[in-house]
């Protein structure tokens, strides 16, 4: 079913995505922005300023909207404003929120009941602390303002085309396949601990599934919705780069404090997944609701092969030039100690 959709904010990874699989589905696509630029073609460009003027948006109608605002500390007042204006002139309202609203005391694996983050409870040194509290915010401002359906996605790392994090890796092994870079590669940690992570575009297209049939609620949507193992994924990353398992060398380098404390001036945005993350307090996020109400997400394979094609086509390297001499230390050390 076709219908009207407004993105706010399509510049940035998200909403990129979010842009373009509305696109796709067949809806027509607004996108309201500061830049008045569109992000691909196709698309009507609303101009004004989350923070400022949304008079560009009065008097208009859709029948979803799809917020991917950030989760600065004072953003509440601006998600506020908008969910006001939008109240009765736009069907369903999906704001972005994010697994690490979750209280790091509460459960290992917390589902959407869950206990959350408190002002005053965790203390604001906790690198999350802010961020999660202005999630919670954004939520609650939705809640307060909007009349009508409300949708939030609680999403963790997010992957796919345009990212940087996970793109080391399918780079990472066609370098190595090319002779650019070593054939021997460092797998962080237990080569048999299951992983997390979400295509950003299945997050996507989903939220658009909910928004425009009228589905909202709080659901968390961290996937990938079944096991997989570090080592599985990262063969997958490599297959995408055309190669197989006996053409590269994975050590592994099990000792994951040791990782840490070598990468300790290296911030955890600078690291490839799935190296030592501190800032993700839970051992994993529970998101069968989700699957239950139709999410799933595309193969490990499938989303590195297009990663890879993205980074060529951009003549992108993301983090393989500044991370690849860590790998040779971490190696060094590894060989060192047998």
């Amino acid at each position: 079913m076709s219908a009207r959709v407004l993105v706010l904010g399509g510049g940035g990874f998200l909403g990129y995505h979010a842009v373009t699989e509305a696109l796709a589905a067949g809806h027509e696509v607004s996108v309201f922005s500061r830049s008045g630029r569109a992000p691909v073609e196709g698309v009507e460009v609303v101009t004004g300023d989350r923070e400022g003027d949304l008079s560009a948006l009065r008097g208009r109608e859709w029948d979803a909207v799809f917020d991917t605002y950030n989760d600065r500390a004072d953003g509440a007042p601006a998600i506020r404003a908008t969910a006001r204006l939008l109240s009765g002139s736009v069907g369903a309202y999906g704001y972005v929120s994010g697994m690490s609203v979750y209280a790091p005391m509460g459960p290992a694996v917390p589902d959407e009941t869950g206990p959350v983050r408190a002002r005053g409870v965790e203390p604001d040194t906790d690198r999350l602390q802010l961020r999660s509290l202005a999630k919670l915010a954004g939520e609650a401002a939705v809640t307060e303002e909007f009349d009508g359906v409300a949708l939030f996605p609680r999403v963790g790392i997010m992957v796919g085309p345009r990212s940087t994090r996970m793109s080391y890796w399918p780079v990472r092994f066609a370098s190595a396949l090319a002779g650019e870079t070593p054939r021997r590669v460092v797998l962080p940690g237990d080569p048999e601990r299951p992983v997390q992570y979400s295509d950003a575009r299945d997050i996507a297209a989903w939220c658009w599934r909910m928004l425009v049939d009228g589905r909202g609620g709080t659901y968390n949507t961290v996937g990938p919705c079944r096991p997989d193992p570090l080592r599985q994924v990262l063969l997958a990353c490599l297959e995408a780069a055309g190669g197989g398992p006996d053409d590269v060398e994975l050590v592994t380098a099990r000792d994951e404090d040791a990782l840490r404390a070598q990468l300790a001036s290296v911030d955890e945005e600078e690291r490839p997944l799935w190296y030592p993350e501190d800032q993700i307090p839970q051992v994993a996020i529970d998101s069968a609701k989700a699957a239950a109400a139709g999410l799933v997400f595309r193969s490990a394979r499938e989303t590195a092969a297009d990663i890879l094609r993205w980074a060529e086509e951009a003549g992108e390297r993301p983090l393989l030039d500044r991370f690849v001499g860590q790998e040779r230390l971490i190696l060094e050390r590894l060989a060192g100690r047998g």
